[in-house]
């Protein structure tokens, strides 16, 4: 009877152990890390999109200066057509989670069965101390692993890399141009020219009322149409033209082609009527 009430004890133990492990699959690991590292989810791709491929969408909007919102989205690619079904969260995490919590379950498993092998063996009293301590250094260096690792993106926030040039530029430079001209600040738009059909190859709005080169690298006009029509004009006109959607912000979206980066940015005008949309080309 005895046995018997030990394996009950250790079975209720694994069922209990193995249920957590799930949940904290799902939730510690897919939800929580999977959003700070988004590639981590896509080990469920079997599951969720086995003829296609997972691709991440990440949007970032500034509804008001000092306020940034970050979305990811992602979908099932299809090899074939090219068609994009955007993916829910709860199936894909449940799938992700579903599968680390089987990993973690495993180390815990292994790691119980390591660790009852050894309390097994004759030990001195300076051992059996220790075996006592086991358990409570071994939650209390999970605890401190888990804390560790979510705090990664903090450290890595605080490391600034050396910037890669990009023919006369560097990515530092092009995401602060970028994060700048993007910020939502109302524009004074007074000129009066008459606007472009075509600036470098790049197409302006035929709806375009008047437009202002600004340098060699820059050219503005303004539109009275909304923001959505003009983001989906250049996502429309330009991928034909070989230029490749990099990042797609609320009022902004960056191509590149080549070795070139097109910036396509929008600020409202003054008159709160109209957008200044402002194109930056750099070589």
């Amino acid at each position: 009877m005895k046995t018997k009430k030990i394996e009950n004890s250790t079975l209720i133990w694994l069922i209990v152990g193995f249920l957590w492990s799930i949940f904290m699959g799902i939730t510690a690991i897919s939800i929580g890390f999977g959003a700070v590292f988004p590639s981590m989810n896509r080990i469920a791709k079997p599951f969720i999109c086995p003829r296609g491929e997972m691709e991440l969408e990440t949007q970032v909007y500034r509804p008001y200066p000092g306020n940034t919102i970050t979305t990811l989205t992602w979908y099932c690619a299809d090899q074939e057509t090219g068609e994009r079904n955007e993916l829910g969260i709860f199936p894909m995490s449940l799938y992700a989670g579903a599968i680390y919590g089987l990993l973690l379950f495993v180390v815990i498993v292994l790691g119980w069965y390591l660790y009852q092998r050894w309390d097994a063996l004759p030990k001195s009293a300076e051992a059996q101390k220790w075996a006592g301590w086991m358990p409570t250094i071994v939650v209390v260096a999970i605890i401190v692993c888990v804390t560790l690792f979510s705090l990664m993106p903090l450290f890595r926030s605080t490391t600034t890399p050396a910037p890669t040039t990009i023919a006369g530029a560097t990515v530092t430079s092009i995401a602060l141009t970028f994060h700048e001209m993007s910020s939502g600040t109302p524009v004074a738009f007074t000129s009066t020219e008459k606007p472009l059909t075509n600036w470098n190859g790049i197409p302006i709005m035929s709806q375009a009322t008047a437009g202002q080169q600004v340098g060699q690298d820059r050219y503005t006009f303004k539109v009275p149409v909304d923001s959505g029509t003009i983001t989906s004009f250049y996502k429309d006109t330009l991928k034909p033209l070989g230029w490749t959607l990099e990042d797609d912000q609320w009022l902004g979206t960056k191509y590149t082609k080549d070795k070139n980066t097109l910036l396509v940015t929008l600020a409202p005008a003054t008159d709160l009527q109209s957008w200044v949309v402002t194109l930056v080309l750099i070589p």
